[in-house]
């Protein structure tokens, strides 16, 4: 099973204007070489024998069975943070078929402590399970890394919508290439599936090509789990009691606020304590367990702020942290593929509350929503809850589909 874990990449001095930014750096490369979604460098990581595979499935609940073993690869390639190009990775699982492959399954995954939990890693905290499920049953499935993990030099920009929608989508142009060269028979039914800050991530894909189709796919539907999706709503509950006096929460308040001040280019010590602000520095590294990271933050989410700021927050007032997690709300939008909200009523982390307001206010607009409730679950629980009927799901969606 898979550690829900906060994580940052690493942040090294704390100055008195906007922490200092490690640019992108990418080789001598030409413009045309750097396009969105180019083809980097395509890997052959290991490969997992159907009885493996099997294996993991079975620790999901369901019976999920496995009819294919599958080749796992690394993929790099070119994407775009902040204007500028950079390279990105991720996990490509291939199932080993002799059959056409019933459509591609992109798997965002939820927030990984370092790059070398990364998908795309021998050591990952997610991939073996999405690929036993999905590239067990024949689909070819993604896991991009998202920026600031894997094989890229960056800071993660942590639950910032736009970098990780551009990372997905460009990995699933960048898979186009390698589909051809490889010569895959594959279908064009694309089927998204999110945990945690995933769910946030794939709500955000989904938004993103219904408003500009992908050539090449055709969005079928989307699964997201316990995501997020109302940010501000959802952090300024954590800086209440008794919210704010769960490691998780301190946890996810300094990693959202250094992400965020460092995306935004807003002083660090506008929001944080100069106590804090450098110990939340150290915290998130990339290399700390997360034992580690409790030992240096507060057991009380309240202590990490200045006192304006706080009581700002607190009022759900109006600040530059306010204002930039309302930018990157992922629940004021109506689909129109069908998308299944998946949450569970015991989920500490990312309570019903987000995934009910995606909801309601699809669903009053008449949006293709519908809710799904996992009953007394946790976190991690609903997570693992989530895997079979959402392969029973998918195979609806592409049964006696044809070529594109």
């Amino acid at each position: 099973m898979k550690m829900f874990v906060l994580s940052i990449v690493a942040l090294t001095v704390l100055a008195g204007a906007a922490l200092p930014r490690a640019e992108p750096n990418p080789t001598q490369t030409t413009a045309r070489e750097a396009v969105r979604g180019s083809l980097v460098s395509f890997d052959l990581i290991e490969t997992k024998a159907r009885s493996e595979l099997q294996v993991t499935a079975a620790e999901f609940p369901g019976g999920i069975s496995v009819v294919a073993g599958a080749r796992l690869y690394r993929l790099r390639y070119w994407t775009e943070f902040r204007g500028r190009p950079v390279i990105a990775s991720g996990l490509v699982s291939a199932p080993m078929l002799e059959v056409a492959i019933r459509g591609v399954v992109l798997y965002a995954h939820g927030t990984t402590m370092t790059r070398a939990l990364s998908p795309s890693r021998p050591d990952r905290a997610d991939g073996n399970e999405e690929t036993a499920v999905f590239a067990g049953n024949g689909y070819l499935v993604l896991l991009p890394d998202y920026v600031g993990l894997g094989d890229s030099p960056l800071r993660q920009a942590y639950s910032i919508v736009r970098p990780q929608v551009d990372a997905s989508i460009d990995m699933l142009r960048a898979v186009r290439t390698v589909a051809n060269r490889e010569h895959w028979d594959l279908r064009p039914s694309l089927l998204l599936m999110g945990f945690s800050q995933g769910g946030q991530t794939v709500a955000g894909v989904h938004r993103a090509l219904e408003r500009e189709p992908l050539h090449g796919y055709r969005l079928r539907g989307t699964v997201a789990v316990a995501g997020p999706h109302n940010l501000r709503a959802l952090s300024v509950s954590k800086t209440h009691v008794p919210e704010a006096l769960e490691p998780i929460n301190v946890g996810y308040l300094a990693f959202a606020v250094l992400a965020y001040a460092d995306y935004y280019d807003v002083p660090l010590r506008t929001a944080m304590t100069p106590t804090y602000a450098q110990r939340a520095i150290e915290a998130f590294d990339g290399t700390k367990s997360l034992e580690e990271i409790v030992r240096l933050l507060p057991s009380d989410a309240r202590l990490l702020f200045q006192p304006d700021f706080l009581r700002s927050l607190q009022a759900n007032g109006d600040n530059w942290l306010t204002r930039a997690l309302d930018e990157n709300e992922t629940f004021a939008w109506v689909p129109r593929a069908p998308i299944r909200i998946v949450f569970g009523e015991a989920d500490k982390n990312v309570p019903a509350a987000s995934s009910r307001a995606l909801y309601d206010y699809a669903s009053r607009r008449g949006g293709a929503v519908s809710l799904h409730d996992m009953g007394a679950a946790d976190h991690m629980t609903t997570a693992a809850l989530s895997y079979a009927p959402t392969l029973a799901w998918f195979d609806t969606l592409t049964g006696g589909e044809r070529g594109p």
